[in-house]
Parts: C-alpha cells; sequence; structure tokens
C-alpha cells in the first residue's frame, strides 16, 4: 500500500522537476499509468497540445504595448492606439484561459493527461473527478518572497488598467492628431516595463521540484484511487485524473474537459499544493484572475459540515484565491461542479510556492494526512447525498 507521501517521495526524488511538456512530466504521467495498472485499473491516456510557458504571452503582450510607444511617436497614432486596445483584449482573453492571437506565438509542446475509473459498488448514479496536476513551475523572481510577490501582484493589477489608459491616451492623441497625449503614458507604461522584465525572467529559471504544488495533490488522486479500489463508493463513479501543464494555464485540464464534454455537469475536486507547514485542509469559495470563478455552493455546504462535524482536522475555507487559478478554472467555465482544495496557511500564504525550497523534506505529513482524511469524508458525503436526494442523480 502507497501513502501519497510515497507518491510525493518519488516524483520529486526519482523523476524530480517536472516541467510542463516535457520528458520529465511524461516520467510523471508514466508513472500514474504503471500505480493504476498495479491497482488493477486501466489506465487511459490521452495526448494534448500545450504552451510552453505561462508567462509567455504576457512578455509578448507588455512588449507589444511597448513597441506601440515609438510607433506613436513617429506617426502611427492609430497604429499605436488599435494596437494597444488589441494587446489589451489578448491579454484579458489570456487571463480568463481563453483562446486569442497571444497563444499563436507561444512555442508549445506535447503533454498528456493520464486517467482511471473506480466504479462504486451499485449502480452509478454520479461521477466525481478527482484532480491533481503532475507539472511544476520555474522559480522566478516574483516568487522569491513575500515582498516580491506583494510588488509582482501589485504591478499586475495596476499594469492592466495603467495599457487602458495608454491606449485611451493614444486614441486622444490620434483624434486630435497632438503627439504630446503620448507623454502623460510614459508614467504608466513604466509599470508595462516592469511587467515585461519579471516575464522575461520567469522563464530563465530552474523549475522547481514540486514536491508541495504538485506532487501533494497528485500523489493524493493516486492514494486515493488505492483507497477506492478496496473501498468503494456506492453509488457514485469516481475518475482518478492526474493532468499535464497546468502550470502553463490549465490546459491539460481545459483538454480534459473538451474532450469529455458529454459527462454533462460532474463533480470536479482539485487537489493541488496541499502539505505546506502550518496550512490546513483549505478549499477555496472562489479563485479569481480577471473574473471570479466561484465554487458549487452545495459542495462547500458539505465540506463546511464535515469541518463543523471534525473540528481535529483543522479545516477551513478560503474566501478568494487571488491572482491565480487551479485547474478547477476550466471546469467552472465548463459549468462543472467545482471544488478546489488549496492549502493557504490561515494568514493567506503558500508555503514554497514556485521556489527552490518547494522540496520533499519541505512537505509536512500531518497537514497532508489530515487532507486526505477531509476529502476521503467529503467524498463519503457526496455519495451518502444521493440517499437524501433519493438517487435522482444521473450518470
Amino acid at each position: 500500500m502507497a501513502s501519497t507521501m510515497d507518491h510525493v517521495a518519488y516524483l520529486t526524488g526519482t523523476i524530480g522537476p517536472r516541467g510542463s511538456t516535457t520528458d520529465a512530466e511524461r516520467k510523471a504521467a508514466e508513472y500514474a499509468v504503471r500505480v493504476f495498472r498495479e491497482l488493477g485499473l486501466e489506465p487511459r491516456v490521452e495526448p494534448f497540445v500545450s504552451a510552453t510557458s505561462a508567462w509567455r504571452p504576457f512578455a509578448i503582450a507588455t512588449g507589444g504595448m511597448l513597441l506601440m510607444f515609438p510607433v506613436f511617436f513617429i506617426g502611427g497614432r492609430w497604429i499605436a492606439a488599435l494596437g494597444l486596445f488589441l494587446l489589451v483584449l489578448c491579454t484579458a482573453l489570456e487571463l480568463t484561459f481563453t483562446p486569442n492571437p497571444l497563444r499563436w506565438l507561444v512555442p508549445r509542446g506535447r503533454s498528456q493527461n493520464v486517467y482511471a475509473i473506480l466504479p462504486p459498488a451499485g449502480p452509478v448514479q454520479q461521477r466525481v473527478i478527482l484532480c491533481g496536476h503532475l507539472d511544476t513551475h520555474r522559480t522566478p523572481w516574483a516568487f522569491s518572497s513575500l515582498r516580491a510577490l506583494a510588488i509582482y501582484r501589485m504591478l499586475v493589477t495596476l499594469g492592466l488598467p495603467g495599457a487602458v489608459g495608454i491606449g485611451g491616451l493614444f486614441l486622444i492623441g490620434a483624434i486630435t492628431g497632438n503627439p504630446n497625449w503620448g507623454l502623460p503614458a510614459l508614467l504608466p507604461g513604466l509599470l508595462l516595463a516592469a511587467v515585461f522584465a519579471i516575464a522575461v525572467q520567469a522563464d530563465l529559471t530552474p523549475y522547481t521540484c514540486g514536491a508541495n504544488d504538485n506532487a501533494t495533490g497528485a500523489g493524493m488522486v493516486l492514494a486515493l484511487a488505492e483507497r477506492l479500489r478496496r473501498e468503494p463508493l456506492q453509488r457514485t463513479e469516481v475518475w482518478a485524473l492526474c493532468t499535464g501543464c497546468e502550470e502553463v494555464g490549465a490546459y491539460g485540464a481545459a483538454a480534459f474537459i473538451r474532450q469529455h464534454a458529454d459527462l454533462g455537469r460532474p463533480i470536479f475536486i482539485v487537489l493541488d499544493t496541499l502539505g505546506g507547514p502550518g496550512s490546513g485542509p483549505c478549499y477555496l469559495v472562489q479563485e479569481t484572475m480577471l473574473w471570479p470563478l466561484r465554487s458549487d455552493p452545495e459542495l462547500l455546504a458539505l465540506a463546511d459540515g464535515i469541518a463543523r462535524s471534525h473540528p481535529e482536522l483543522g479545516a477551513y475555507r478560503w474566501p478568494n484565491f487571488r491572482g491565480a487559478y487551479t485547474d478547477g478554472a476550466p471546469a467552472v467555465r465548463a459549468g462543472w461542479r467545482v471544488l478546489p482544495f488549496v492549502n493557504l496557511r490561515p494568514d493567506g500564504v503558500l508555503p514554497h510556492w514556485h521556489q527552490p525550497s518547494d522540496v520533499y523534506e519541505n512537505v509536512d505529513p500531518e497537514v497532508v494526512a489530515r487532507t486526505e482524511d477531509f476529502v476521503w469524508k467529503l467524498l463519503r458525503a457526496i455519495d451518502a447525498g444521493l440517499e437524501d436526494r433519493g438517487g435522482a442523480a444521473a450518470p
């Protein structure tokens, strides 16, 4: 019997850093396939094409915006204004995981999702998908400390409205024919230059080992699959899903959702970054990149009930995961019922997030164990809820 921490040890120690679309990420997928086969399950591998960087689209966008300044001042004022607004639109689409022209310019690679289906003891009346991503992020300056993260978030928060303001000034300059309107745009242009530098620097850094983010989540998917093999739910079919390329824009989850659009509205439980010291089982009310994406209210109510009934697990909800996302983002957009688990500390910090220190030794096994116990109780509560609803749910 392999525990979550056994899987974490293999993913981080034997395989190591698992950048999106890399050979190491593929080896992690092969490991998931092997684990499923050893459990007597039929693993299914679904390849897809993904961007290789989460930062490159924003480097291209901000770099293009900066290029509009010389275009404006040498006389191409209409081109600069329209180009600015087009790049702002593309940036907004990228922040909402929507295909846009920026993605045409980003290097791409091949990745894969791996999943296996755990049948219930009785007839299938609903489906739950347990999702944990296999890939790891780079180690950019923006995540090197809490102060750097705060600076980065401030720049990003101000950068997009600043870009809109620059476009407005360029538009006025184009309408009036007065290039002096470009001068006040230089100040918000400094914000764009800072974001551009941060985005470029990020892709020059090595990948993290990703013990907490997200060997803990993927490992818990594998460990729960083993438990479900021994102790199946009564009416709920569980899909154990290990995705690729979450770190570059949830490409794996989006590919899975497109591939399985015929599932209707399954329950989608995201397991991501679950072993930080000082944290506990923490489930998100919503996550926000540009627009808020809310978790399913019934699942939140179930989780709240478990947290109250089992205070020893130390579980809590988090109101808004700002400036970040999980594999749940494309699932919410698809209309699926989503509940993400991301174990932020009570002060809102994710320990060792995208840092070189995200190694096996810095994962707290006790936090992982409490989270796994909580998720198991949630699965049982979801299954038992069918009785309360008269078994009305359909596969």
